[in-house]
């Protein structure tokens, strides 16, 4: 029995840990995202405030410096290596389900596939020995306080919360990747049309949105987004769309303005 209650109690206080560092991993993103947006943007690929990959990465480095967690060098190399192989898997496998590319390093020096770079995985190495001896202390004694208040029934429901939203997501993202192409190239087509009229200047062509706003185009051929799609539009600035050369930045322009035109047709 003893061994049971053992089990379940580091069972819970690792749940929490992930859901700690999943919200503290969230609260960065959104809050670095927000000030460049100059507006409040959730930047999770999840609705709630939670990031999984930085829960993932934190109980990973946890559990593998534990045996020298007062070492800071072999915590800082330990720390660098780990998250850059999670960065790697975690980016290449939402690639391959979804056919988009959510973080981009292609312009970081040292970068490998543009998944993950060096100048990268050096911050997060610094950054983890910062979180483990500053923050760490703060989330641990808070885990350790809900663990014995709620003991494991605080996990399940936290986990119960957290599929719920994983599958909520997951059934409107799995559309998202053939919507954003499909958007793409009807921007490309409409700047094909607009180079090729006899009256046409480049300028003309670049300002394509144009034809949209003034409703000289109909947009009958942009697809609806819904509420988590422009939602990841909008909070994942490196986004990268398969399939069209247009920019994730020109397709939420063109799905800002449809949503805009047809919320005003529907009055």
């Amino acid at each position: 029995m003893a061994y049971n209650l053992t089990l379940e109690y580091n069972f819970t206080i690792w749940v929490l840990y992930f859901f700690a560092y999943a919200f503290v991993g969230w609260v960065w993103e959104s809050g670095y995202v927000s000030v460049r947006k100059k507006k409040w943007t959730n930047s999770g690929f999840l609705n709630g405030p939670a990031i999984p990959v930085y829960g993932f990465s934190m109980i990973a480095v946890l559990a593998a410096i534990h045996p020298f967690e007062h070492n800071l060098i072999a915590v800082y190399f330990v720390s660098a290596i780990l998250i850059t192989v999670i960065g790697y898997i975690t980016s290449w496998l939402m690639e391959v389900l979804f056919h988009a590319r959510w973080w981009d390093y292609s312009k970081v020096p040292l970068n490998l596939n543009g998944r993950v770079a060096l100048p990268i995985s050096a911050f997060w190495g610094l950054g983890v020995v910062v979180i483990v001896k500053v923050i760490h202390p703060l989330v641990a004694k808070a885990v350790l306080h809900l663990a014995a208040i709620h003991g494991i029934f605080g996990a399940i429901v936290l986990l119960i919360l957290f599929a719920f939203d994983f599958g909520f997501t997951l059934a409107n993202v799995l559309a998202f990747g053939a919507a954003t192409k499909r958007i793409g190239d009807v921007i490309e087509d409409k700047k094909k049309e607009l180079r090729d009229r006899s009256d046409a200047t480049l300028e003309n062509a670049k300002n394509w949105l144009d034809t949209y706003r003034s409703g000289q185009d109909t947009g009958d051929k942009v697809p609806r987004l819904n509420y988590v799609q422009r939602r990841l539009l909008h909070g994942l600035p490196n986004l990268q769309v398969h399939g069209t050369d247009t920019s994730a930045k020109e397709i939420t322009a063109l799905a800002d303005v449809m949503k805009r035109r047809r919320k005003q047709n529907d009055k």
